[in-house]
C-alpha cells in the first residue's frame, strides 16, 4: 500500500513538474517578427496574421514585444503576397504608416464608395523599397475600418487593404503615430523559443554596430562586407559599384565622422529584416539627424547583407526637443481632428 502511494505520489509530482515546465516554455517563445523595440520609433507594433485573420498590437517592454491586444481583421479576398495592381491580395512585409486619412476626406475624394472604408484610414508606404526591388505593382494600401462589419467575419474580403471594426480602428489609433508606427504582415506568425530569439537579435545588433564601427573609422574593405554585392540598390548611385565607389571618395576627405545611433529598431518579414534609428552624424563639413532605415538579406551563405537603405527627417520633428527619454502616451489624435496631410492618391490596391 506504501509503495503505491508512494508511485501516486511520484506520479502526480511529475505531471506537475510537466505541466509547469510546459508553461513555462510557452511563456519563452516570442515572435520572431519582432525583435528590438524602443521608446521612440517603436512603442507599439502591428502584426497582421492573414492566415487566422488577426490583427495583433504589441507594446515595448525593455526592447521586448509584450502582446496587448487582439482584433478581428479582413485581408485581400486572395490569398497569397501581393503582386501586380488589382490582384486582390494583401501585401507581406514591414510597413510604415505615412498618412491617416479621415472619413470626411474620403468622402470628398470617393463620393459615396468613400463609405466602404468606414471612419478613416491609416496608409501604408507600399511598394516598399523591397517590393520595388521584386517589381510588385499597386498602391493605396491601408489599415481602414468599413460601413458593413460582416465582411470582417468573412476574412477574406478587401482588394488588398487591412480591414477592422470602427470601434477596433478607433482603439488601434490611440498606439499609433504617422511615420514612426509600423505594421508587420505575413502569412504566419513564426515564434522562438527565447534562447533562438535573443541568439537571431544579437546577430543583428552585432551587424549594426560592425556597419556603424567601419563606416566610422572608414574602413571601406570592411565596411562594404556589410552590403549585397548584387542585390543592394540605392536611389541616388545606382548599383553595389557606384555606391562603393561614392563611399570611397566620401572616406578620402580628412577627418573622420563622428557617428550615433539611437533607439534601434529590428523587425522582420518572411523574406527581410528591417533595421531603424535615430542617425546623428557629424563630419568636417555636414551635420545632420535623421531616421535611418537598413533593409537586409541572407546571402547563399546565411550572412545577413544590406540591400537597401533610405534616410528621412518625416516623424522625427521633435526629436530635438526631447529633454529625457520618450514616454509614449495613448490618445485620441486622430478622430477629434482632421488630418493636416491627408494622402492625396486613390487606393487602387
Amino acid at each position: 500500500m506504501l509503495s503505491k502511494t508512494l508511485f501516486t505520489n511520484f506520479a502526480i509530482t511529475t505531471l506537475l513538474l510537466l505541466l509547469g515546465s510546459y508553461h513555462a516554455k510557452a511563456e519563452d517563445f516570442l515572435p520572431s517578427v519582432i525583435l528590438n523595440l524602443n521608446t521612440y520609433l517603436s512603442h507599439h507594433i502591428l502584426i497582421a496574421e492573414k492566415s487566422t485573420h488577426k490583427l495583433y498590437l504589441f507594446e515595448n517592454a525593455d526592447s521586448n514585444p509584450k502582446l496587448v491586444k487582439t482584433y478581428q481583421m479582413a485581408t485581400g479576398k486572395k490569398s497569397g503576397d501581393k503582386v501586380f495592381q488589382g490582384d486582390h491580395r494583401t501585401p507581406e512585409g514591414v510597413y510604415v504608416f505615412t498618412q491617416f486619412v479621415p472619413r470626411e476626406e474620403l468622402l470628398r475624394r470617393h463620393g459615396k464608395e468613400g463609405e466602404i472604408y468606414g471612419i478613416g484610414a491609416f496608409v501604408m508606404n507600399y511598394p516598399n523599397p523591397m517590393d520595388s526591388s521584386e517589381q510588385k505593382t499597386g498602391s493605396g494600401i491601408w489599415l481602414h475600418s468599413t460601413n458593413d462589419e460582416t465582411r470582417i467575419e468573412k476574412g477574406l474580403d478587401s482588394r488588398g487593404c487591412v480591414v477592422v471594426a470602427n470601434n477596433d480602428l478607433k482603439d488601434l489609433s490611440h498606439f499609433l503615430e504617422i511615420n514612426k508606427s509600423q505594421i508587420i504582415i505575413v502569412e504566419n506568425i513564426n515564434y522562438l523559443n527565447s534562447l533562438n530569439w535573443n541568439n537571431l537579435k544579437n546577430t543583428l545588433l552585432t551587424f549594426i554596430d560592425t556597419w556603424k564601427t567601419s563606416w566610422a573609422e572608414e574602413n571601406l574593405a570592411e565596411y562594404e562586407k556589410h552590403y549585397h554585392p548584387v542585390e543592394f540598390k540605392d536611389p541616388s548611385h545606382r548599383n553595389f559599384t557606384t555606391f562603393v565607389n561614392y563611399k570611397k571618395m566620401v572616406f578620402s576627405n580628412p577627418g573622420k565622422p563622428i557617428i550615433e545611433l539611437k533607439y534601434i529598431e529590428i523587425l522582420q518579414a518572411d523574406k527581410y529584416a528591417t533595421i531603424n534609428f535615430i542617425q546623428d552624424y557629424t563630419s568636417n563639413t555636414i551635420k545632420d539627424i535623421g531616421k535611418k532605415t537598413l533593409y537586409l538579406k541572407q546571402d547563399e551563405f546565411y550572412n545577413w547583407k544590406i540591400v537597401a537603405e533610405r534616410w528621412t527627417k518625416a516623424g522625427i520633428e521633435d526629436y530635438n526637443k526631447l529633454d529625457k527619454a520618450p514616454s509614449f502616451i495613448p490618445s485620441n489624435r486622430f478622430f477629434d481632428i482632421k488630418s493636416n496631410h491627408p494622402d492625396n492618391r486613390i487606393s487602387k490596391n
